[in-house]
């Protein structure tokens, strides 16, 4: 047994014993716990270390079994490493940008393959060089360089279009610091973005080059929303419809539609709303109020396949739908002058028989005679009527006047009274006696004036005034640049009437326009036309209100004019001698030259035809009386007429002197005789003194 003070001593010893081991124990925990705590590795679990486990256990042996389960954590710790240093090293070598590793002293402590591709393919060895030197080739020292910031602030810095050689590239400076938390180094990431911008560019050009087309195109260009609001104009919808860009922000499309495209208003509406596109015609209203006629193309505008609103691009054809009214208006005119032509022509046939029969009756009967009175002014209404068929005839088909020098104070007191008579307006005159001859057709002439006297009482339904005077003037200055400067006699007829609207003037003198309900609107476009024909012009002033004036300048011309007045006085043709040959179809025609020439003391033969005319010619011709002269009518309905037939007589004979006759006094023929062949021309219907003198001219030209 063992003793009490043993037992309590050996006890004691053992208490001590486990004191020194639970301070080994503690001393090992805590310094394996601070490894393991720097390797990243959990410490120890308590019971892996507790007393019961190291009761009789070598402390060495504890040791080495915690530096056996310290190194099992660094190895999996370093496999850990090493699996990411892989990682890190295939994703800097194989990405798509440029990634380059400086220190603080802008040195390249390394670099990946696409930073070598992009700056220094055939450069090896650039390690330890001054990026600015590898990257811009720049031997000197960048003393602003902007990514040394990133050492002086830690900051990350971005250069948005870094330019180098001629290409752009965004750049990423990062900051790198060691453990101490030291900026030792910087990562500078290149992205080439030269394609973009290029791209950025090119579509900024292109947007450029599309708004100027936009703005600068001569068509309407328009954009609108869902709700038919505006979302963009052109300069041209702005300026050709009178509105500003500010206004157009308070305007739908709805609001330019003219009232009368109801029809074509809903069409447009479904455009609009996108339920339609293609071509459309529509009428638009200007700021003003004026209407135009546009046409276009409209499509839909689409945002991700949704519908935003729809564009059109217009053009103004208002002038264009003019020009095809004019055209289609001349085509009507041009019919009607084929109608009108064989109707005047065969007018002035029959006015030439009652003319040259009523000239004869008047020679024939005894001056103071009331049967004479009578039968002078039955010529004077009879030469007025023949003058109404030329209306037509001058402006649809334009022919040129036959002219003579004329008195013109005469002319137009008579044409002005003609178209006066049972008016119930007044007529002043002031018709100075030294008026200036002119060189004018009188028929068309007279015409002319008919019209704008005419106009002017129309004008007046209630009375009034109408003043008609007479001037010369001299043309230079302003008025000259678009006429010839010179001499004019400046005729004016003036009226109180109603006055002509702004907006109807300038179509006053267009064939069939016209304010009335009376109206055919073709007196004063047949006025225009005999103007311009006669190588003046016309102008016109009005206002509302205020009555309406005419101006008509006429070229004025030297020479003797014959007189109205002194007609009477020489009436009697002066005697001729010779033989005539006389070709027209008409037998009352026939009769009546024939009784003219007889009067005149002429041997005359009669041909109904060209041919018949050619026949009696070459005949004559062989015989001891050949004629003399031959007077040949221009047309011969289903036969030949005097163009053709004088071109044969000119290979029978081409001596021969032929004068050209006819009712188409409009004719070219009739003023440019000379041109086919002819010697003469005396247009239908004719007086004897006419008749005489053209065969005077002609068989005794020196005379």
């Amino acid at each position: 047994m063992i003793p009490e003070d043993e037992i309590r001593r050996l006890t004691s010893e053992n208490r001590e014993l486990q004191k020194k081991y639970e301070t080994a124990i503690g001393y090992i925990r805590e310094k394996v716990d601070q490894l393991l705590g720097v390797m990243g590795t959990a410490p120890l679990k308590s019971e892996e270390l507790d007393d019961k486990t190291l009761i009789g256990v070598d402390p060495i042996g504890i040791i080495s079994n915690s530096f056996a389960q310290i190194l099992k954590h660094l190895n999996r710790t370093n496999e850990k490493l090493k699996i990411t240093s892989e990682e890190i090293n295939a994703i800097f070598k194989s990405a798509g940008m440029g990634i380059l590793v400086i220190d603080r002293d802008m040195r390249v402590l390394s670099y990946n393959p696409m930073l070598q591709e992009l700056f220094f393919a055939d450069k090896p060895g650039i390690l330890g060089q001054p990026c600015y030197k590898v990257i811009c080739n720049i031997d000197g020292y960048i003393e602003d360089c902007p990514f040394r910031k990133i050492f002086e602030t830690g900051e990350q810095v971005q250069q948005m279009k870094w330019v180098v050689n001629n290409r752009y590239y965004n750049v990423v400076g990062t900051a790198v610091r060691d453990e101490l938390g030291t900026i030792t180094r910087a990562v500078l990431v290149y992205m080439d973005i030269t394609e973009r911008i290029l791209g950025e560019e090119a579509l900024r050009k292109s947007e450029e080059r599309y708004r100027d087309l936009f703005e600068n195109a001569n068509d309407l260009i328009q954009c609108i929303d869902p709700d038919g609001s505006f979302l963009y104009v052109n300069r041209a919808w702005c300026e050709t419809l009178g509105y500003s860009l500010e206004e157009v922000q308070d305007l739908t499309i709805f609001d330019i539609i003219h009232p009368e495209c109801s029809e074509c208003g809903s069409e447009f509406k479904n455009v609009v709303y996108g339920e339609k596109t293609g071509h459309i015609e529509i009428k638009f209203i200007t700021q003003t109020g004026r209407e135009i006629i546009v046409e276009g193309n409209i499509n839909n505008i689409l945002e991700g396949g949704r519908f935003v609103g729809t564009r059109g691009i217009f053009r103004n054809i208002t002038e264009k739908r003019k020009t095809e009214e004019r055209l289609l208006t001349a085509q009507k005119i041009e019919s009607l002058g084929v109608l009108a032509g064989g109707i005047a022509h065969d007018f002035n046939n029959l006015m030439n028989a009652v003319i040259g029969n009523i000239d004869l009756a008047l020679i024939y009967s005894k001056p103071g005679d009331e049967i004479h009175q009578m039968l002078v002014r039955a010529e004077k209404a009879a030469l007025l009527s023949k003058d109404l068929t030329s209306q037509l005839l001058t402006f649809s088909k334009g022919g040129a006047p036959v002219k003579k020098v004329t008195s013109i104070g005469e002319l137009i007191s008579d044409s002005a009274g003609f178209a006066m008579r049972g008016a119930n307006v007044r007529c002043e005159f002031s018709l100075p006696a030294d008026l200036w001859p002119v060189n004018v057709d009188k028929g068309q002439i007279k015409q002319a004036i008919t019209n704008l006297v005419t106009n002017a009482v129309q004008a007046m339904p209630e009375g009034g005034l109408v003043s008609v005077s007479a001037q010369n003037v001299i043309v230079e200055g302003p008025k000259a640049q678009l006429n010839k400067e010179g001499a004019y006699i400046k005729i004016t007829v003036k009226d109180e009437g109603a006055g002509i609207s702004k907006e109807h003037i300038s179509r006053i003198f267009e064939p069939y326009f016209t304010t009335r309900q009376t109206g055919s609107g073709l007196g004063l476009a047949a006025t225009y036309s005999i103007i311009r024909a006669h190588e003046g012009f016309i102008e016109v002033e009005s206002s509302v209100g205020a009555g309406t004036a005419f101006y008509i300048y006429l070229p004025a011309c030297r020479g003797e004019a014959e007189s109205e007045n002194n007609i009477e006085k020489n009436r009697l043709p002066e005697a001729g001698r010779g033989k005539v040959l006389f070709m027209d179809d008409e037998e009352l025609v026939r009769e009546t030259a024939g009784d003219m020439l007889g009067y005149m003391g002429y041997d005359v033969a009669f041909a109904r035809d060209g041919n018949e005319a050619i026949q009696i010619f070459e005949k004559a011709r062989g015989s001891d009386s050949p004629f003399d002269v031959v007077i040949m009518d221009l047309t011969i309905p289903g036969g030949m007429g005097g163009k053709e037939a004088v071109l044969r007589l000119l290979e029978i004979d081409p001596g021969v002197r032929a004068i050209v006759s006819s009712g188409y006094s409009s004719d070219p023929i009739m003023a440019n005789y000379r041109q086919y062949g002819f010697v003469g021309v005396v247009a239908k219907p004719y007086k004897i003194k006419d008749l005489g003198e053209a065969l005077k001219k002609v068989i005794s030209p020196g005379e």
